[in-house]
């Protein structure tokens, strides 16, 4: 299998060429949103790509907006250095995802 360079390995093990994408970001993800006993409702927080034909693309996916606005930062952080051709997107700790 031929590796197209400039590529994230997102956490759902899918490779994107992140030439393509023209926006990261996060979103609310209500869909899959757990609901507690007390009825509280904590949705998770996705990081996503859109790609040059408006595709949304899930990347990550976390627990707290906190933990995905730092991965954000990471991937912007790697972005700007690109010390390598592959960024693999961390999971949280005990994350089965």
């Amino acid at each position: 299998m031929k590796i197209v360079a400039k590529t994230i390995y997102t956490q759902f093990d899918e490779m994107v060429n992140y030439d393509n994408i023209v926006k990261i970001g996060i979103k609310t993800n209500w869909e899959d949103a757990d609901i507690s006993d007390d009825g509280t409702i904590a949705p998770d927080f996705e990081m996503v790509g859109r790609d040059i034909t408006g595709l949304e693309i899930p990347i990550g996916i976390y627990k707290t907006y906190e933990e995905a606005e730092e991965a954000v930062k990471a991937l912007h952080e790697w972005f700007k250095n690109q010390a390598y051709a592959v960024y693999e997107v961390p999971k949280p700790e005990g994350a089965d995802t």
